[in-house]
């Protein structure tokens, strides 16, 4: 068994040290004095603005995605069934009132006029035919020279030719007015948002061909839900939320126009158009969002003004009961009426600071606090 040998360690250069630096102590009795302990901070004050934070009647909205239109938007359709032999306008083009937009083929609609015509032909024939017989029967009737029962045949067909011929000619009118329906024209003057065709396809009567878009006032388009379109009614706003070309969020009040009773069979909805101010700056296709008050319920809400970041934690400045201002993280709800709605970290009656005349820092002192203008009950 291997064993491991212990050599005592040698003091000497220790025990010199030692008595080094116990000299070294002893002298210098002119030396520097201890430090004393470090003067406190003078204390930091600023006047500010303070809110009370209560509990307040809130909004419970519930969002709907909308688009911009006009009043005066329509679909172009086709009254007539048959392929489209040319589309003459392209998306955003402008038209006029009354300029060609696309031409369905005719061979069909023509086919039924030759038909038509010959119809009327033959009723117009036969027409003649029971004329002449009904004319020649009348004179020998009234010669006594047929019977009765004979005279009335041929006046009943007569009369049978007349409606024949009529028919004829109605059909034949209805088919050369469907040839001035394979030619589609702009109802009024705007501009093409969306074409959903090109030449070669079928187009069938009702069915969206292009978009027109006249330039009417423009509208907020949404469907609603039941529960939201019961809290409405005309002329009510409605908080109208968009992001312009430079991606920042705006938010304009709307006035409730349009109100559709019926729901929609298939997503249970009801349409509602929301007039546009004409100093908002929206174009047609726009997506926006409507916020819709649908309940209320009892929270906190503080001005934006007195809500912080530091270091990306959201807080506000709390006083203490000697008005000392002391930083705290808060959860943060959604905004109403330009307030923030706080979900946690905060009590009611207590103090806040909204303004303050210097940059907040934990420990400020807070001095001549006076009321916030925004200290009110939410609407």
């Amino acid at each position: 068994m291997r064993v491991l040998k212990l050599t005592p360690l040698k003091t000497t250069g220790f025990a010199s040290l030692l008595v080094a630096s116990l000299l070294l102590s002893g002298c210098g009795g002119h030396g520097e004095p201890s430090p004393s302990k470090t003067p406190a901070a003078p204390e930091v004050k600023t006047e500010a603005q303070l809110f009370t934070v209560r509990n307040q009647s809130l909004p419970v909205q519930a969002l709907f995605p909308g688009s911009v239109i006009t009043s005066d938007q329509v679909s172009v359709t086709s009254r007539v069934m048959g392929y489209v032999r040319t589309v003459d306008v392209h998306e955003g083009q402008a038209v006029k009132a009354g300029q060609t937009l696309l031409a369905i083929d005719s061979t069909d609609v023509t086919g039924a006029i030759n038909q038509a015509r010959a119809t009327v032909s033959k009723a117009a024939a036969g027409l003649a035919d029971a004329k002449g017989n009904y004319e020649r029967y009348q004179t020998l009737y009234k010669q006594n020279a047929v019977p009765k029962q004979l005279f009335e045949q041929m006046q009943t067909a007569y009369k049978v030719a007349q409606s024949n011929y009529t028919a004829a000619d109605a059909a034949l009118k209805q088919a050369q007015a469907q040839l001035t329906y394979v030619k589609i024209t702009a109802p009024f003057a705007g501009t093409i948002t969306s074409r959903m065709v090109d030449p070669g396809q079928m187009a069938y009567p009702s069915a969206p061909l292009l978009t027109l878009q006249g330039s009417g006032q423009k509208q907020v388009e949404v469907q609603l839900n039941s529960q939201a379109f019961a809290t409405l009614k005309l002329g009510e706003p409605l908080a109208v939320n968009y992001t312009d070309f430079m991606g920042e969020q705006h938010q304009f009040a709307g006035i409730v126009e349009r109100m559709v009773d019926a729901t929609d069979p298939v997503t249970h909805t009801h349409t509602v158009k929301i007039g546009v101010p004409e100093s908002i700056d929206v174009r047609s296709g726009n997506y926006v969002v409507i916020a819709v008050t649908v309940a209320h319920e009892t929270g906190m809400i503080v001005p934006t003004s007195a809500i912080h970041d530091r270091g990306g934690i959201r807080g506000v400045f709390v006083l203490d009961e000697q008005n000392v201002a002391w930083f705290r993280m808060v959860r943060l709800g959604t905004q109403v009426n330009g307030q923030q709605v706080i979900l946690a970290g905060l009590v009611p009656g207590e103090r806040i600071v909204t303004q303050a005349n210097n940059r907040l820092q934990n420990g400020i002192h807070i001095i001549n606090a006076t009321k916030s203008a925004q200290e009110n009950p939410a609407s």
